[in-house]
């Protein structure tokens, strides 16, 4: 005999209230997951079985071709969502293998790597989509794998009176942000939002105590100290330093490596050198003629203007009034002319009525060949009469007859467009305008045309944005280290006076010697084999 089975208990209403609620909440969170995940989710679906789903796979069709390469798979991607306890030591050994070789991810060391591998989540934002926002609890740090986000603050204007919202930066694939607030533990100082699809991997406020506060801690130590060698940071507070610190990029360059300039280096930051020399170098286009045996030089720069005397400024702005009223003079004897001889102004419009089909056929004809037009330099006998019979032949040109224009090459037009050409002798040299040595700073705004800045040794920078310096410009002092530069370094001109003068020089040394040699009777019969192997390849003489 079976036994007796007892009646069900009852739950409590507010017990069972609570369950419910707590189901729809599970419910509508993992909804929301699936909506926000959609976009990586069919990125691996290649086909669709049947035929009623036709929208769907026009959808996956049109992805196909605008799909770029991925840095992560779905499958990394699903492993990376997958809870830190439940990975596998064979799962977080692939996935080391995945993380090590992003950009973000570089800067560590293997053994942090792995502990990175283990602890960090994949995260997922679309276009629009704020990530962390500021005065709010920092909870997590995170790396961008793909695309870019923007960085806002709140900051009170006074003249509207209340807070708006700047962009103080922006952020792409390989850069980091949330440190600042879990390193401080302070609330989140300012506003991190998706410009488009964006693709990160998170690491969790005590995963990153645990790996990466001491790597952290200590780049923020080099930043701190590298602030500290230069006395114009003494009058920061703590709150600018912590921002300088955010901002603030460290790089290193070697031997002859190119700074800034010639299309290199961080536009809009400011290089503060901590180690090493560096040099500047222009470049100059210099003109040389050879007239009697003795070269001249001349400095081309078709950038800078001619400038103008003070006659040719009352030619150019004052002198066109008397250009108009002699040209009405001139007008009213030609209208005066014309009165007294009505015969020839009946002749030529007859003349313009007989030939006006030919010349609406000649118009369109020269419409067509008026885009390149060819000019000849050739000897002339008769003077202006060329030229006019030439127009008339042209202009009385039957209409089924077809010019034939004679082929033009495309290094001609630039010529008839205006542009300058550089002339045949023209060299380009490289001069050294000044040394730049540790404490040095650049990059304020200076003239950098034709400059770069060259690594003499291995150099480290500090770098840091000029619209936050310009933001906290105690005593005006980034606008007077400007003007310090552009009157401590040379000019072109300048430079151009001292080349010339180092120019004399050397020939003159040269015709002394020459002239030495030539007075003296020995014969001097030492060659350039006589000289050590040694000495030559130091020389860098080819023998």
């Amino acid at each position: 005999m079976a036994g007796r089975v007892g009646p069900k208990k009852e739950l409590d209403p507010e017990e069972l209230m609570k369950r419910k609620f707590r189901a729809k909440c599970l419910f509508r969170a993992l909804g929301r997951m699936v909506m926000s995940n959609a976009y990586w989710l069919i990125e691996a679906v290649d086909h669709y079985e049947g035929l009623d789903d036709v929208k769907r796979r026009v959808e996956q069709a049109v992805r196909g071709k605008a799909k770029k390469k991925q840095l992560l798979t779905i499958h990394d991607k699903a492993l990376l969502n997958k809870p830190a306890e439940e990975r596998t030591d064979q799962e977080k050994k692939y996935i080391f293998r995945i993380i090590g070789g992003l950009k973000c991810f570089k800067r560590y060391p293997n053994h942090v790597k792995k502990k990175l591998a283990a602890v960090t989540y994949f995260k997922y934002y679309g276009p629009g989509r704020p990530i962390v926002r500021q005065h709010q609890e920092a909870h997590a740090l995170y790396f961008i794998i793909t695309g870019d986000v923007v960085v806002s603050q709140m900051v009170y204007d006074e003249l509207l009176q209340q807070y708006v919202s700047i962009e103080v930066g922006a952020m792409q694939s390989g850069d980091m942000f949330g440190e600042v607030s879990l390193l401080h533990n302070i609330p989140r100082t300012a506003t991190v939002t998706t410009t488009g699809h964006c693709e990160l991997l998170a690491l969790m406020k005590e995963d990153f105590k645990n790996v990466l506060q001491a790597s952290v801690q200590k780049q923020w130590d080099e930043v701190r100290r590298a602030m500290s060698a230069f006395t114009y940071f003494d009058a920061l507070d703590e709150v600018a330093r912590r921002e300088g610190c955010i901002v603030a990029k460290m790089k290193s360059y070697e031997e002859n490596e190119t700074l800034l300039g010639d299309g290199v280096g961080v536009a809009n930051f400011v290089y503060f050198i901590l180690s090493g020399r560096c040099q500047m170098i222009e470049s100059l286009q210099v003109i040389v003629t050879t007239r009697l045996g003795r070269n001249y030089y001349s400095l081309y720069d078709p950038y800078v203007p001619k400038e103008e005397s003070e006659q040719d400024f009352d030619t150019k702005y004052f002198g066109a009034y008397k250009n108009l009223k002699q040209d009405s003079k001139s007008t009213e004897g030609r209208d005066s002319v014309e009165s007294k001889d009505p015969n020839v102004k009946s002749d030529a419009k007859a003349s313009i009525l007989k030939h006006s089909s030919t010349a609406k056929r000649g118009s369109q004809e020269s419409e067509r060949h008026d885009s390149i037009q060819i000019v000849e330099d050739k000897p002339r006998t008769s003077g202006e009469s060329v030229s006019t019979e030439t127009k008339s032949q042209d202009f009385l040109i039957p209409s089924g007859h077809r010019v034939m224009r004679p082929s033009v090459r495309l290094s001609v037009i630039s010529e008839k467009i205006g542009l300058p050409r550089p002339p045949q002798n023209l060299h380009t040299y490289f001069m050294q305008v000044c040394q730049l040595n540790p404490g040095s700073s650049f990059g304020f705004g200076e003239n950098m045309r034709d400059r770069r800045i060259v690594a003499l040794t291995p150099v480290a920078c500090m770098l840091l944005p000029k619209i936050w310096l310009l933001q906290r410009n105690t005593a005006n002092i980034w606008t007077r280290i400007e003007h310090y530069l552009e009157k401590k370094i040379p000019t072109k001109k300048q430079l151009f006076k001292e080349f010339t003068s180092q120019r004399r020089w050397q020939e003159f040394r040269e015709e002394l010697v020459d002239d030495v040699i030539a007075r003296s009777n020995t014969v001097n019969w030492t060659s350039v084999h006589d000289v050590p192997y040694s000495i030559r390849m130091e020389e860098m003489l080819d023998i």
